[in-house]
């Protein structure tokens, strides 16, 4: 797989529209990638990007940012959330925490034999900034990620941060 080869570069995603500027940098290679879909409106921010031979609606690997604008909860508390939405839809759901910090948490989950889903396994972490809470999420149609493939973008995950304008945001414990 070439793109795993490939050495990362820094790739810039808006993740919060243009009034807030708050916006996560992910270090990742983009060559390959295309925007699939996206939406902003109000207190939401979502973009996912796909292989660029793929479509949105038959898609094999995704990279999704997402900004949860306003949310104030802890990334513990978010991820709570997402993971009683998964596991409504998919009892069985596997969910593990790989690292948490006052101000981030990454996690990784998958799910295989879930009735009217693809098997998925997805690494993702969850930033908090000053307007809000920000995801980002690499994911495959597979019931494990390649170990290779795993740690490049875990890799990236730890290594993305949030900044508002041309400074890096802390965010107060």
């Amino acid at each position: 797989m070439r793109w795993l080869r490939t050495p990362l570069v820094l790739l810039v995603f808006l993740s919060a529209c243009a009034t807030t500027l708050e916006t996560v940098h992910v270090p990742a290679d983009n060559r390959g990638w295309k925007l699939g879909s996206g939406t902003n409106r109000p207190g939401a921010t979502l973009k996912e990007f796909i292989p660029a031979n793929e479509d949105i609606s038959n898609w094999s690997r995704m990279f999704t940012i997402q900004f949860l604008e306003g949310e104030q909860r802890s990334p513990a508390t978010v991820m709570d959330l997402l993971r009683s939405q998964m596991r409504a839809r998919c009892p069985d759901a596997k969910w593990s925490v790989v690292a948490q910090d006052t101000a981030s948490l990454t996690y990784e989950w998958s799910i295989s034999n879930c009735p009217g889903q693809t098997d998925q396994d997805e690494v993702a972490r969850l930033l908090k900034g000053n307007d809000g809470v920000h995801r980002i999420a690499y994911v495959r149609k597979t019931p494990q990620l390649e170990p290779t493939e795993r740690d490049v973008w875990l890799k990236a995950l730890e290594q993305s941060y949030v900044t508002k304008g041309s400074a890096r945001v802390t965010v107060a414990p």
